[in-house]
This record gives C-alpha cells, structure tokens and sequence, in this order.
C-alpha cells in the first residue's frame, strides 16, 4: 500500500477502488480536486500492476490533449502530472462547456472508453454539475459506462440530486470522499489563462492551408449538406432582401434554406418572408459570414479519426475554398470538417461563442 498522508481523507477510497479495479467515473464542481485524486490514484493502480487509462472529460481544463476535446492518455509510468500524457485519442467538440454538445459528449466519451477496453479506467469530468441538463448528461455518461465505482466530491451536498439514482443501481460503489482542505479554489481568470495558455501551444507551429469544400464535408454546420443556389437566384435575394445586406452564398436543402450574409438579419426582416416563398422554402438559417473567422475546428480523417484542430480563417464562396490555421501536418487527409462553436485567435485567446442556430 502506498499511503498518501496529504490526502489522508481519499486514502480508503483509494484503496477501495484499487482492490476492486473496473471503470472509475469522477464527479465534481470546479475546485474539489478531481484532477489530482485521478493522479493519485493512477499512481495507485500502476503501483499495484493495473494496465491504466485516464479519459479526460473536462473540456475547459484538459489535461490531455488541447481544451475543447475528450482526450484518452495511457499511463505506463507513473505521473507528476496527468498533462504528461501524451493523447491516445481525441474527441473534438468545439466547445469548453457540453451545453449545446452533450450528443457529442457523450459520443466521444464512449467511444474512447472502448479504447480503453481491458484497462483500469480512470474518467476525469467537468465542473458542469448544475441544473436539469447536467443531471441528464452525467447520468447518460453514467449509463454508457456503467462504471464501477464512482467517486462525487463535493463539499456542500451539490452532486446529491444526481447522485440519488446512481445510489440505487447494483454493481456500482458510490464514494463519497470528503474534499481535503488543502484543496483550494482559484478563480475563474486562472482557468480563462490556463486555456489561452494551452491553446496558444497548440497552435504555435500552425500554417495555414486551404482546403476545398469539395473534398471535405463539414459537420455541425449547413453548409455543404445542400445545393448551391444558381448565380441569378443568389442575384435574386440581393435585390429583395434590405438595400445594405449582403448574401454572399446560399444553398438549398429540401425546404431549408442557408444564407452566408454579411451582418445580422432578423427573421421577420422585410422581403426574407417573400424570399422563402418564392425559393419554396419553410426554414432558414442565417449565419453572418465575419463571425465565422477564428471558428474552431476538428479535422477527421476518412477513419473518423481526429487529426487535430484548426482554426477557420477565410472562406472563398466562389472557389469553394476554406483557408484553415492548423498544425496538421497533412491536413488533405482530412474528409470532415467538425465545426465547433468556439472562436479561438491564433494566440490562444477566445473571441467569442456562436449558437448553433447561426451555423
């Protein structure tokens, strides 16, 4: 037994959870020490010759692989740090927080875990912990993993509302640690930098490269899943729709309608009514083309493989061309496109959020 007597409050847990092996799922806020219990028990189970995987679900603070991702590390050796790891696999999702993405959350935790198959597996998630919609992630994430044990740190009773179904399911150990004092909190600017930080790394060495729409096909967004819409048709919107507006592209899919423009646009804006009409259309999306610069992006392979990450910096309607910041070494492999919702500038630094309804 290796004693941890900083920690002397997760030292039976730890143990616990050694003895029994299986999948391990941590629940947490910010701030309760769900990083370094996972570190701590890693060295644990290596200790005790456990074959050892860690899947990183905090998008906001990753340790392994950029934020914005799910990232699986193995651990052969034992850590000073669970960043020391280098990435197996990724999952992108394009976001620091699952609102908005918990399809894809949970996705990608899934499909990670079965990487992980046949080690000990240790799932490091968030700090997204209130409300209904993270109730439901964490107990689908429950259910898809169907965990061994799973260690709620909390320190005023938060996680219990999404504790109580988890406490009457069989071949499950529920921990209930208490958080130890000299786990302390930071705030949010440290985490903000943290990710500037890692952000700006990863896209140090990053060129940028074009990429035909031809050859890739996006993902999270309308464009491309339609018909680009005839030069005297796109002439047609610009001359209905309000004097200053510009449309620089539009596709039709069925009754949907896409429209790259160049400022916002009210739905019930003059002449949008009589476009949709006149295009036989019942739904829009309007997605205002400048907030598209800086977009993150995931680059999958044909395997479905992430290759990495980019960052959208030009588009060029006419030729079909997307201009992308990325460190891929060979982005042409790539065949997806995943678009996020996050803006991120080359130095790391965050330029904003779109919805999904402007993608």
């Amino acid at each position: 037994m290796t004693a941890t007597p900083e920690y002397s409050e997760w030292e039976e847990t730890l143990e616990a959870i050694v003895a029994v092996g299986g999948v391990t799922l941590l629940l947490g806020g910010t701030d309760v020490g769900k990083t370094t219990f996972t570190r701590l028990l890693v060295n644990r189970a290596l200790a005790q010759g456990h074959r050892v995987a860690v899947l990183d679900a905090d998008l906001g603070q990753s340790e392994i692989g950029p934020p914005a991702c799910i990232g699986l590390g193995f651990a052969d050796a034992p850590v000073l740090a669970l960043s020391d790891l280098p990435p197996q696999a990724l999952a992108f999702l394009g976001s620091v927080s699952p609102p908005g993405h918990l399809p894809e959350y949970l996705v990608g935790t899934r499909r990670l875990a079965d990487l992980a198959a046949g080690r000990f597996l240790v799932v490091d998630t968030g700090g997204y912990i209130q409300g209904h919609s993270a109730r439901r992630l964490h107990q689908n994430t429950f259910d898809l993993l169907a965990p061994t044990h799973v260690v709620a740190l909390q320190r005023r009773g938060e996680l219990e509302p999404m504790l109580a179904p988890m406490r009457r399911r069989d071949g499950c150990r529920l921990h209930t640690p208490a958080v130890p004092a000299q786990i302390g909190t930071k705030p949010a600017s440290f985490r903000a930098q943290r990710r500037t930080m890692r952000f700006a790394a990863y896209f140090a060495q990053a060129q940028e490269h074009t990429i035909s729409l031809d050859e890739v096909t996006p993902v999270g967004t309308w464009l491309g899943g339609g018909t680009p819409l005839a030069a005297h048709l796109l002439r047609f919107l610009n001359q209905t729709l309000p004097v200053d507006l510009r449309v620089y592209y539009a596709e039709q899919c069925g009754r949907h309608l896409g429209l790259m423009i160049n400022r916002p646009l009210s739905p019930d804006a003059p002449g949008l009514g009589m476009a949709l009409e006149q295009l036989k259309a019942s739904e829009v999306s309007l997605t205002v083309a400048p907030r598209l610069k800086h977009l993150l992006l995931g680059l999958e392979g044909a395997n479905g493989k992430l290759l990495g990450l980019g960052l959208l910096e030009a588009i060029n309607f006419r030729r079909r061309t997307l201009g992308v910041l990325t460190p891929v070494r060979a982005p042409a492999a790539a065949r997806i496109l995943r678009f996020g919702t996050l803006r991120i500038r080359p130095d790391g630094s965050e330029a904003g959020t779109l919805q999904r309804d402007e993608l």
